[in-house]
């Protein structure tokens, strides 16, 4: 039997043993060239599809396209699908499809977070048993999952010299020429770069020799596109490769230590208080108008105000409940209260909701606070699901707040609100200064005079802004056709280099009302 002395253990203690490779990344490094390749056709796709293209009609194509590298990896891997993923699936594809239909920067930008996370959740869900994680659990693998991410970044040259390794024969004397090669390049490319900078400045024959050389093949597109192929590569393997140790999360969540539920009784105590006199305020001044207001102070004014702080405080609610029910030991004492905190919630959602629908009502709508509206109605189909899981332990709460905000999500992002926005504030008073920063998504609205009481036809606008020093004109009537006139070529000038790549519906139809009307 082996001794193990006091000073090694000491140093077992000191050095703890590295975790051992895991199956998935056994195989990944056995099967490299599959790999290793996959990811360098991927990444030239991503290239083609998304290279000076954000919302083009090959965004769908790269989505797909993106879940098809995936789980031909982890079929290759031998990770078994999951029929439960359809969900994401869909979700993630609808989301791709949505990036090609409208031309909202709003949407564009939010539609691109959707599909990265839901991307994300999907492989967590794909590679690990996730049936017992929350909310925190997955975040917490989320972001453990992109810091494993670019620990492996420079993992692509190690599968492939441990590949290379072990293909040779045991007991060749031959010479690999593989890292000094790689070695030589590595060190080559920058000094290579750095010297044709020094000749170029040396020698003017030679610089015009280069600039034409670089002319005829667009060197610089090429650069870009050769270095955005590398990036892509080196991060597709790299998730690949953290996905592939598990070391995000523990799969099957133990006992996790929870503290005593008194503290959390004397805070939301304490905090029920204000909240339950605020909430019944609402009822009586908002809701019911039944009392008097403070001297100099109307209703209209009472009314449209604090919606914003209204929406931080739910948001706020809606977190310390979650952390209350996932830190703490049940106690009836504390359910009780967090159920009054989830009524007071409700209560200030729809009180938010109200001075929001008042204040559009006075200053018409725009992007921010119709979004301000979407997330109020979210926090509470959210809050109902709190409110269920403070009642029944086992109610799927992240799979259900996941649903939620997807489906609520993917209905905002095909509702093409820049256009619903145009004709609410057409009908009811236009903002000129705030219609003119819409999308194209709103030209179905602004320049069809059938939607647009301003409007009389295209071609009459065109020739009442056609304005030269000679000309009398009508102010009134100038100034209205004007800032049409400033959406207008706005949209002509987005519209006018469409092609196969970026061809984008919304700017399609845009553009056929600029020139069919």
């Amino acid at each position: 039997m082996e001794q193990i002395t006091y000073l090694d253990a000491l140093e077992r203690a000191q050095k703890p043993e590295e975790k051992p490779d895991t199956v998935y990344t056994k195989n990944m490094r056995a099967k490299f060239p599959l790999f290793g390749l996959g990811s360098l056709f991927y990444s030239a796709f991503y290239a083609f599809c998304l290279y000076r293209n954000a919302s083009g009609i090959t965004y769908p194509f790269f989505v797909v396209g993106t879940l098809c590298y995936f789980f031909f990896c982890t079929q290759k891997l031998g990770v078994p699908y999951k029929k439960d993923s359809v969900f994401y699936l869909v979700s993630i594809v609808l989301l791709g499809i949505s990036n090609c239909l409208t031309n909202s920067i709003p949407i564009l930008c939010l539609n691109k977070c959707g599909i990265f996370l839901l991307s994300l959740t999907l492989m967590l869900h794909t590679v690990y048993n996730d049936r017992a994680w929350n909310l925190p659990t997955y975040f917490s693998a989320i972001f453990r999952t992109i810091g494993s991410g670019i620990c492996c970044l420079f993992r692509p040259l190690g599968d492939m010299v441990c590949y290379f390794d072990a293909q040779k024969p045991e007991k060749s004397n031959k010479k690999s020429y593989f890292e000094p090669i790689l070695i030589g390049l590595v060190i080559a490319i920058p000094l290579l770069f750095v010297m044709t900078i020094l000749l170029t400045g040396a020698d003017m024959v030679f610089h015009h020799f280069l600039k034409s050389v670089i002319d005829i093949f667009n060197f610089p597109t090429l650069v870009e596109l050769g270095a955005l192929i590398i990036i892509v590569f080196f991060c597709s393997y790299a998730i690949l490769a953290a996905l592939c140790k598990k070391t995000a999360i523990k799969e099957n969540a133990g006992e996790k230590t929870l503290f005593d539920p008194v503290i959390a009784i004397v805070i939301t105590g304490l905090l029920s208080i204000p909240y339950l006199l605020f909430s019944v305020i609402q009822i009586f001044y908002l809701f019911l108008g039944q009392f008097t207001l403070p001297a100099g102070y109307t209703y209209a004014q009472y009314a449209r105000e604090g919606f914003f702080q209204l929406l931080a405080v739910c948001i706020i609610n809606l977190g310390i409940v979650l952390i209350c029910l996932h830190l703490f030991r049940e106690s009836r004492i504390l359910k009780a209260i967090l159920l009054v905190l989830s009524g007071c919630t409700f209560i200030m959602i729809f009180s938010s909701a109200l001075r929001m629908i008042l204040y559009i009502d006075t200053y018409t709508l725009t992007f921010l606070r119709l979004f301000v509206l979407w997330s109020l109605a979210v926090i509470f189909l959210l809050m109902s699901g709190v409110t269920a899981f403070i009642f029944y332990k086992r109610f799927p709460l992240f799979r259900y707040g996941v649903v939620v905000v997807t489906v609520c999500y993917l209905a905002l992002s095909f509702f093409r609100p820049d256009y619903f926005i145009a004709r609410y504030n057409l009908a009811n008073g236009a903002d000129y200064d705030y219609l003119t920063r819409l999308s194209a998504d709103a030209a179905p609205a602004i320049l069809d005079p059938s939607k647009n009481p301003y409007l009389i036809s295209v071609e009459d606008m065109l020739e009442k802004t056609a304005f030269n020093e000679e000309d009398s004109y009508n102010a009134d009537t100038f100034y209205d056709s004007f800032w049409i006139k400033s959406y207008y070529s706005k949209m002509e000038y987005r519209t006018k280099d469409l092609g196969m790549r970026n061809f984008n519906f919304s700017l399609y139809w845009a553009k056929n009302y600029i020139f069919h009307q």
